[in-house]
């Protein structure tokens, strides 16, 4: 058995993928130093993190967007990362990125079936002020064509009404608040600390940091001394993930409008937008103005936020990096609207790269 588990719950879009994309790189060498980072093969690609895993366990009760025969087909994954962790001898590191959506018994049931009393939970987080914009980005790659502004009035709906606490409850109780139950930092951290015997809270650093101050953080969170080199491996960027900008996005929302619902959510659909993000749009010199929370949001979203750093200052976490990471910032300028050159500069990228024409990422592109 395991003496420490490692357990990082990494909200999306707080730099989950490329930390885990580390740690698997790295897995080899942290293996002959005592440290297991469990990594496997489904057919030639690489599984570089455990929620696949936790389908197999967990299943669509606490993954409501996971098929029920999706998740079964996970249980040998789950078999396999919980026996790897069984045998292990010194220290386990387990990531995923949906854990954050789980509830308070889903959990539990994890960290039982896992089994190490040493358990120390890691959580990234980043500020409502850019989880908004990247949620409503992937929102729109999953096949939406919802506008940001009806995508906040959604999500303030779902919100609520009342104390951070009575909100925390109810979004508990609801299967369908992942939203809230994933980003609002104070309630996360309520409902793993009963669970760990430490919980840690890794803020992604702003725009200006170094390049590696978020590795260096989360680092830090795991404490693993010298096993982990100060200076992390490189990543493709590509490979790791692409944020939108606006335009991009429109362009994004503007093709899913245009195809029938079903088949929007659908492979062939999925893949077509993942071909544009990767060939068309991240390969850009000038790809337009990145997606901020408009300026007739700003004050309910900094509530929000507040409002949950205030329940989370009531918790023991213990915070790796400035709390203000957390805080909402200022708008960086004033409103705007995505120029049609930039849209449609967006849209000729992704012809030209359906038609086989051209050079995204040309000057003129």
């Amino acid at each position: 058995m395991a003496n420490r588990l490692l357990l990082h719950i990494g909200t999306q879009k707080s730099g989950t993928t490329y930390l885990q994309r580390v740690l698997a790189h790295l897995s080899g060498q942290l293996k002959g130093d005592g440290v297991l980072y469990p990594t496997r093969l489904q057919g030639r690609r690489e599984i570089y993190n455990h929620e696949a895993a936790a389908y197999g366990l967990l299943g669509t009760a606490a993954f409501p967007w996971v098929p029920a025969a999706k998740a079964q087909g996970q249980t040998s994954a789950w078999d396999r990362l919980r026996r790897k962790v069984a045998e292990w001898e010194g220290t386990a590191i387990v990531s995923g990125e949906a854990l954050s959506v789980i509830d308070a018994a889903a959990a539990r049931r994890l960290v039982d079936a896992l089994g190490v009393p040493n358990t120390q939970v890691i959580i990234t987080a980043r500020d409502l002020g850019r989880v908004l914009p990247s949620s409503w980005q992937q929102h729109i790659r999953n096949g939406r064509s919802t506008s940001f502004t009806s995508y906040l009035n959604q999500q303030a709906d779902r919100r609520g009404h009342g104390s951070p606490r009575q909100l925390t409850q109810r979004w508990d109780s609801d299967p369908e608040q992942t939203f809230w139950r994933a980003y609002a930092i104070g309630g996360l951290v309520e409902r793993w600390a009963p669970l760990a015997r430490t919980v840690s809270v890794v803020t992604v650093p702003r725009r200006g940091a170094g390049p590696d101050e978020l590795w260096h953080r989360f680092r830090r969170a795991l404490d693993l001394g010298p096993v982990l080199p100060e200076t992390p491996p490189a990543i493709d960027d590509i490979a790791a993930n692409v944020g939108l900008t606006e335009p991009e996005v429109l362009v994004l929302a503007a093709l899913n409008r245009e195809v029938d619902s079903a088949k929007a959510d659908g492979r062939d659909m999925r893949a077509l937008r993942s071909r544009l993000v990767r060939e068309a749009f991240a390969p850009r010199a000038d790809r337009g103005a990145p997606i901020h929370i408009p300026d007739s949001w700003l004050t309910r979203v900094r509530g929000w936020a507040d409002d949950d750093l205030a329940m989370l200052r009531s918790t023991s976490a213990v915070l790796v990096g400035p709390e203000s990471d957390l805080e909402v910032a200022d708008s960086p300028g004033p409103p705007h609207t995505p120029l049609t050159d930039d849209v449609a500069r967006a849209a000729g990228a992704a012809l030209a790269v359906l038609a086989g024409l051209g050079d995204s990422r040309s000057p003129g592109a």
